[in-house]
């Protein structure tokens, strides 16, 4: 599930900073902090409504599932 996250929260993040009009510096680094920001908020969004609907979820794999989500991204952004 921590996988999942991480997956829908980046897909968040790349469908918030496509749907703007990128042409301006200044578009360029509202529309990043924007996408950020919804980022953030779905993320506890979705860790909130996973504690709270699944009870006998195991928070270390969940986080573990996430940063690892996370860390994989990095490692592509840094060798492609």
């Amino acid at each position: 599930m921590g996988g999942a996250i991480g997956f829908v929260t980046a897909f968040v993040y790349a469908k918030k900073m496509t749907a703007r009009d990128t042409s301006e510096t200044k578009k360029i680094v509202r529309a990043h902090y924007s996408a950020e920001a919804y980022k953030l908020a779905f993320t506890i969004l979705l860790f909130s409504l996973v504690f709270k609907e699944f009870k006998e979820v195991q928070a270390l794999p969940l986080f573990v599932g996430y940063v690892g989500t996370l860390v994989v991204y990095w490692a592509a952004l840094i060798f492609v």
